[in-house]
């Protein structure tokens, strides 16, 4: 009861899911461009200005093991889904590993509407709650867009709680303090 390890299946093997929901090729696709756009030039440039001060090879490994890193992160969020399966829903988000929780142990769905700093930026956010209250699994529509929660909230087949106002991500937290943390 509660969390079980992944079935031993290729990540993508999508035949094992009834639903699988990726990040929005929208977030991919200006992730891409950003790196391309902007970090390479700027490590280009860094390099050049450092031929003069014979430190350039330092700057250069640093420029690459930063560029490794960047293209581990991009792989990532390429290969993260959240597959919603006969047993159980598996999560491999861009920073946590792959992990499934039981489909039989989410009890309840919390719909809320979130802004950060700016009221203007708003986001749909689904968190997944067992019988206790506690956080199984958080959706943000930022990333996997809104047609992707109603995909999981649709498939799930559990009761959902839509709060009606947009709430700042603190008063959601503060009012469902459960959603900070999820279950181990």
């Amino acid at each position: 009861m509660g969390e079980t390890t992944a079935p031993a299946t290729a990540i993508t093997d999508w035949g094992t899911y009834d639903v699988v929901v990726r990040p929005r090729a929208a977030l991919v696709r200006s992730t891409a461009l950003s790196i391309v756009f902007s970090a390479v030039p700027l490590a280009v440039a860094l390099v050049w200005v450092s031929f003069p001060l014979q430190i350039w090879a330092v700057l250069a490994s640093v420029v690459v093991v930063l560029g490794g890193l960047v293209g581990l992160l991009f792989i990532r969020l390429r290969s993260a889904f959240v597959g919603l399966g006969p047993d159980g829903v598996t999560v491999r988000g861009v920073l946590t590993p792959r992990w499934t929780v039981a489909r039989d142990t989410v009890a309840g769905v919390v719909l809320a509407t979130t802004f950060g700093s700016s009221v203007d930026r708003t986001s749909r956010e689904l968190v997944a709650l067992d019988v206790e209250g506690t956080r199984l699994f958080r959706m943000r529509a930022d990333v996997w867009g809104d047609t992707g929660l109603e995909q999981i909230v649709d498939g799930l087949g559990v009761q959902v709680t839509e709060l009606g106002r947009p709430l700042s991500t603190r008063e959601f937290s503060r009012r469902h303090p459960a959603v900070r943390t999820r279950r181990r």
